[in-house]
């Protein structure tokens, strides 16, 4: 069930972008409450106009990438997310999301790059060090799989065992 407050902030940004339609961080805001609802369209539509309006914006690029991971267009989320990592080639969470699309389309060895450089960009990021422990495993780098998993459960005491 959708919250009204949110209904109502989704009309309220939508107002926005209406009355500023060259505004792609309005765009990027419309398209973020969108993804919230998983209303994938109108989420990818947001986040088209603000990759047009802001090519250079990575944002534009994740949001987009996610909006396509929500209508199954893994093909084209893959593509989002490269062009995100590119243009803020610091931001380890789009190097995170990267991996874990190259998971969802079964391509596991294609997942341990971006995987490895999410942990580099940031070495405390403790899901990033799990899922590459679990990749490391699944295409047989027991010796990676094993310390990864250590390093996950060092910095968060949930990801142990």
């Amino acid at each position: 069930m959708t919250d009204p407050a949110d209904s109502e902030s989704i009309e309220h940004l939508k107002d926005l972008v209406a009355k500023n339609p060259n505004d792609a961080q309005a765009c990027l805001k419309l398209g973020n409450a969108f993804l919230k609802e998983l209303n994938g369209t109108e989420a990818l539509d947001a986040f088209q106009k603000a990759t047009r309006l802001q090519p250079e914006c990575a944002e534009a690029y994740f949001g987009l990438a996610k909006s396509f991971d929500a209508l199954q267009r893994y093909e084209e989320m893959l593509d989002a997310f490269k062009e995100a990592c590119w243009l803020k080639p610091d931001w380890s969470e789009a190097h995170y999301n990267l991996g874990l699309g190259y998971m969802v389309v079964g391509l596991y060895e294609d997942a341990l790059e971006p995987l490895k450089e999410a942990v580099k960009v940031k070495p405390d990021y403790a899901e990033a060090h799990r899922v590459l422990s679990l990749v490391f495993k699944m295409t047989g780098f027991d010796e990676q799989s094993a310390f990864h998993k250590k390093e996950a459960a060092r910095l968060n005491p949930d990801f142990a065992g």
